[in-house]
């Protein structure tokens, strides 16, 4: 890494590079000492593989040892001999994925959500609560080994068409389940002992279709789980980075749907036990809930102009991941003179994702807003 000279005066040199003490670090294999590491970034939520000389050579880096020196310890307590040409290109490597930094939070340094630019600041490390945080490969093994054909074209299908045929009924009765609605959400706090039960497993399943799809495909999944952020639920799945971006463009994509899939599944089960019941009874608010929630968190699900899996979806086709935050970035770049030219096609996608979003972003909340309006006004 070299300096550069500007007007004749010289930008400083970097600082020592140091391993994050922030980074989760846990073995990818079960605890076995001579499998590889995952290194999970709480900052970026993504999570790499090292093996166990590349992570005992990272941790050299503590922020003090130079590359020479960093070279000599790595001799001296590893028996690794490394030129500071190949050492100087793993520390690029890090630096790169944000797993070394050259001064404290400089990894924190713009930090912004993958979809939409916005700063996260100190919030999510605050604000975030987990409720579920695990491993989940081993009960993904037994799932699968006890399971395959859930996720087989000849299972998936017809689970589909059921689901749509659900979403039929619901539309040619919807009066009646708006009329059930009302009476659950407006006229009582009935659902109020149903909403989070009923939101959280939804979550936990759909996140689960991501995984049993990665498991389907040979991806391992290192992290599993779900947790309160500002009164809202969420949940995730984070895959190996390595194996993932290796696996065919469809497979990924069939993962990414895996998830809404599933979501689709539980409504149409709490449509069919409304079909079935009705709204009343002791567990009528129950079934009701059901079919709002799971419609309520599919909509950021399936609208591309939320970071969901739609989204998702579509960036991996187009092959542009993070399309909005760096599209955001370049239009709110444009004016300055140092802005990276780009092609007339990037142009438009860019300029094209920031007015959809924003159209999409008016809309929907407008949508929202209209929709509560009436079912609380509703006679």
């Amino acid at each position: 890494m070299s300096s550069s000279v500007y007007s004749g005066v010289a930008t400083q040199a970097p600082r020592p590079s140091h391993f994050r003490e922030d980074l989760v670090i846990t073995l990818a294999d079960d605890g076995n000492p001579t499998s590889r590491y995952c290194v999970h970034d709480p900052v970026s939520d993504i999570s790499f593989e090292l093996g166990k000389a590349e992570y005992r050579l990272a941790m050299l880096f503590d922020g003090k040892r130079s590359l020479p020196e960093v070279a000599s310890t790595a001799l001296e307590q590893l028996r690794m001999k490394v030129s500071e040409d190949k050492l100087a290109q793993f520390e690029r490597k890090l630096l790169h994925l944000k797993l070394l930094s050259q001064g404290e939070g400089a990894h924190k340094k713009d930090l912004q959500d993958p979809a939409t630019g916005i700063t996260y600041g100190p919030l999510k490390t605050y604000l975030l609560v987990n409720l579920i945080k695990m491993n989940p490969q081993p009960l993904l093994d037994t799932l699968y080994r006890l399971a395959p054909w859930c996720c087989s074209r000849g299972f998936v299908a017809p689970l589909l068409l059921l689901a749509l045929c659900s979403f039929g009924y619901l539309g040619m009765h919807l009066d009646a389940f708006i009329d059930d609605a009302v009476v659950v959400y407006a006229q009582s706090y009935r659902w109020l002992l149903w909403h989070f039960p009923v939101i959280l497993t939804s979550i936990a399943l759909h996140e689960l279709g991501h995984a049993m799809s990665c498991r389907h495909y040979g991806v391992k999944v290192t992290d599993f789980g779900i947790g309160i952020y500002l009164l809202l639920a969420t949940g995730w799945v984070r895959p190996e980075q390595r194996t993932w971006t290796k696996l065919p463009l469809g497979q990924r994509v069939t993962t990414i749907l895996a998830g809404p899939f599933v979501s689709l599944l539980y409504a149409g089960v709490g449509i069919a036990l409304w079909a079935v019941w009705g709204g009343s009874g002791p567990f009528g608010a129950l079934f009701v809930v059901m079919i709002v929630a799971s419609f309520i968190s599919l909509v950021p699900t399936l609208l591309p102009i939320f970071n969901g899996d739609t989204y998702l979806a579509i960036t991996e086709w187009l092959g542009q991941p993070r399309l909005r935050q760096r599209a955001f970035n370049y239009v709110k770049g444009r004016h300055r003179a140092s802005a990276q030219p780009v092609s007339p096609a990037m142009h438009r996608l860019y300029w094209g994702t920031v007015l959809l979003t924003g159209l999409g972003w008016i809309a929907a909340w407008g949508f929202t807003a209209n929709t509560l309006m009436h079912l609380f006004n509703h006679p």
